[in-house]
């Protein structure tokens, strides 16, 4: 499906992502599950190089037993190369978000969990976000990339992350 696929909670901001890094147009709002299918765009690199990126609906706990869009979801992000994890940094404890996207990823495929991940901390524009990212990095113990999708906030950054997980897992 895509060589990138965003997963995060409804409203976490992977439709702005989307829209902000490619020119495909997702429905955004700001109610739950705005995103009912996926949708792909294209990143457009100096040399040519082109990423399909997928926005996939929200993922909720208990996905695994199909809550919410559950099993189809689940589908859609088998057939990405690498997983692009959305986390909303501006609410309390997004290190509890990623813990419950990984824990609906392992019980559907642990195939799935063990993919390449880039870990993005999104809304970082917002109040408290910036306490919440050093909270998260402090457990996760991993590289978290911050950004605004909304204002363009480190977005450079995460372009070349993209292209270097593409070229190595391509």
């Amino acid at each position: 499906m895509a060589d990138v696929g965003f997963i995060g909670h409804p409203n976490a901001g992977k439709s702005t992502l989307l829209n902000a890094i490619t020119r495909a147009k997702p429905k955004v709002a700001p109610y739950a599950f705005t995103t009912l299918r996926p949708y792909v765009g294209m990143v457009q690199y100096d040399d040519f190089t082109q990423l399909a990126i997928a926005d996939l609906p929200g993922l909720i706990p208990g996905a695994h037993l199909n809550k919410g869009l559950g099993i189809q979801f689940l589908k859609h992000a088998e057939r990405c190369k690498v997983l692009l994890i959305v986390l909303d940094a501006s609410l309390d404890n997004p290190f509890l978000q990623y813990e419950q996207l990984m824990y609906e990823l392992t019980k559907f495929s642990k195939n799935l969990a063990e993919r390449p991940k880039i870990i993005v901390a999104n809304k970082i524009d917002l109040p408290d976000a910036k306490n919440n990212l050093q909270a998260l990095q402090n457990e996760l113990k991993e590289k978290v990339i911050p950004i605004s999708a909304k204002t363009g906030t480190n977005l450079a950054e995460l372009l070349t992350v993209m292209r270097e997980y593409y070229e190595l897992y391509k």
